[in-house]
């Protein structure tokens, strides 16, 4: 089966190479921009498309590989064409493959495909794709063979519900996103210190890393430290005093989570001053 690929961004510049290396057939790429299509099809050594039915005629997995909004409008694009049989991917972590409306009328198979991976350079997000996770949810009756495609590439994946997409990507947003503002609101602590961006952000990277590293190595529970860890109720007192009210209860919700982690950690350990603490901060 060929894969091809409609939209040339990072997503599809790095899936394309990645498949391509890895002796997985690909018809090539069609996007708004043959500019880019072309600059793609160069990369993985496949075609550009000009012509949108002569993509999908060559084609037998489409990936769309656009921003999440263009989606469906990529999908009613290609719904008038001929499709039996074929299988439309789309590569959202929230978006659900029920984004294709009226597939069963094209004798279509829908399905989102997305890899649990921060894609942030076309020419070079690929060359760690080998460590990703995939999910795969859609259309039960051939699921196999998007299963199968991973089985090539020896990545590990795992199949979750429609229903369940928002929550899987609030996951993924969580554990990325959301962490690089709170490293941001760290860098700017540092700065209120008197300390530069620049070396803000360098001081803390070793602490950032090293922290990562532990989890890799050793898990959540057992990479635990800090003042919740020790039950250093004076500690985070100090630090609800300084910390801008706006940025509390993202304090104390967070401490308190790490509170019911350290729990499981010293089953023997009175954590029963910190709780109570935070739930002061709570009720005021």
């Amino acid at each position: 089966m060929n894969i091809g690929f409609i939209g040339a961004g990072k997503v599809g510049f790095s899936l394309g190479k990645y498949f391509s290396i890895n002796s997985i057939n690909l018809s090539g790429y069609y996007s708004r921009s043959f500019t880019s299509s072309k600059q793609a099809a160069e990369f993985t050594d496949s075609k550009a498309y000009e012509n949108i039915e002569e993509f999908l005629n060559a084609t037998d997995i489409i990936f769309i590989t656009t921003p999440d909004d263009m989606i469906l409008t990529v999908w009613n694009e290609i719904y008038k064409y001929k499709l039996q049989n074929k299988f439309i991917c789309h590569c959202s972590g929230s978006l659900s493959s029920k984004i294709f409306s009226n597939l069963n009328n094209s004798g279509a198979f829908g399905y989102s495909i997305h890899p649990i991976y921060a894609f942030s350079d076309r020419y070079n997000s690929y060359k760690n794709l080998n460590e990703a996770f995939f999910s795969i949810e859609g259309d039960d009756k051939h699921i196999d063979t998007m299963k199968n495609i991973f089985k090539v590439l020896k990545n590990k994946y795992f199949v979750i519900a429609a229903n369940n997409k928002p929550l899987y990507h609030l996951a993924s947003v969580t554990v990325s996103n959301l962490v690089l503002s709170l490293i941001d609101t760290g860098c700017e602590e540092l700065v209120s210190c008197g300390i530069n961006g620049e070396d803000a952000l360098k001081a803390l990277l070793p602490l950032i890393e090293n922290n990562i590293k532990n989890i890799s190595k050793n898990g959540i529970i057992n990479s635990l430290t800090g003042p919740v860890e020790r039950g250093d109720l004076n500690t985070i007192k100090h630090h609800v005093e300084i910390i801008p009210f706006e940025f509390r209860n993202t304090y104390s919700e967070l401490s308190f989570n790490l509170l019911k982690l350290s729990e499981k950690k010293h089953h023997d350990r009175d954590y029963s001053a910190l709780k109570q603490y935070f739930n002061e901060i709570k009720n005021h």
